[in-house]
């Protein structure tokens, strides 16, 4: 992998400590290019990149030019080629699939959902843990245009739905405690997330903790009935009613 994007950029070669990329407004270009990785990006763009909310110089094009300069030297040891490609009035970043932490994160979401459909939780808890373990902070940080903010959105959505996953095939491995701390987790970040509480609620009562599990969901009622001005749906309701009737399937131990 090279370029890391899930948290401040970094760029790094095998063997090597983190390559040098002058803070500021390179890095702001450099990952601006790496939102469009293998697209051309018109110097307007990049501009609008590196001085959003502000008015650009009239040397914006020329600073632009020193920037893509000092940025091609910087990534020369990370390949026998140039990465940062030009045109007229556009340049591009050439990166392959393996390159970058978002693609890795969604190749390993992917699968990982495969083999939890497939009923491997193993090798679904495993990819899942691969894809949250590349997670590093804000994605593409620093970079504030609509499109990166798109982005961004998006790849926040998909750590929340890594989380979930990961929670189902710990749940099934067993792990319990690893998925209760997911699921609080995502319930800190979003209250009135009511599959995670209903998650929760399901998980308690199949170890034994029924109490725990009522207190849960009444907290998540209280949640949302305050918030949304509804009664929880299905799912909350019906892990609800089997901790209320005392129902519990059972569990084994993790290991």
């Amino acid at each position: 992998m090279l370029f890391q994007l899930l948290g401040p950029i970094e760029v790094t070669v095998p063997g090597r400590p983190p390559l040098a990329i002058k803070p500021g407004k390179p890095t702001t270009v450099l990952t601006a290019l790496l939102l469009d990785r293998g697209k051309w990006v018109g110097v307007d763009r990049l501009i609008d990149a590196a001085w959003h909310g502000r008015a650009a110089p009239a040397s914006a094009g020329g600073n632009l030019k020193s920037y893509i300069c000092g940025l091609r030297h910087a990534l020369a040891p990370a390949a026998d080629r140039t990465r940062i490609e030009s045109r007229p009035g556009a340049y591009r970043i050439v990166v392959d699939r393996e390159d970058t932490d978002v693609d890795h994160i969604g190749r390993d979401f992917a699968e990982g959902r495969e083999a939890l459909r497939e009923g491997d939780h193993e090798r679904a808890a495993k990819l899942l843990t691969g894809a949250l373990d590349l997670w590093r902070g804000t994605p593409f940080e620093g970079l504030r245009t609509p499109d990166a903010l798109a982005e961004i959105a998006r790849l926040e959505r998909l750590h929340t739905q890594i989380r979930e996953d990961l929670a189902e095939a710990h749940h099934a491995l067993g792990r319990h405690l690893d998925a209760v701390s997911l699921l609080h987790g995502l319930i800190d970040e979003d209250p009135l997330r009511e599959h995670a509480w209903a998650k929760l609620v399901m998980v308690l009562n199949e170890t034994g903790q029924r109490s725990e599990a009522l207190a849960a969901f009444r907290r998540a009622r209280a949640i949302i009935v305050r918030e949304l001005g509804v009664e929880p749906g299905a799912a909350l309701t019906d892990a609800h009613r089997t901790a209320l009737l005392g129902h519990a399937t059972g569990y084994r131990q993790a290991a």
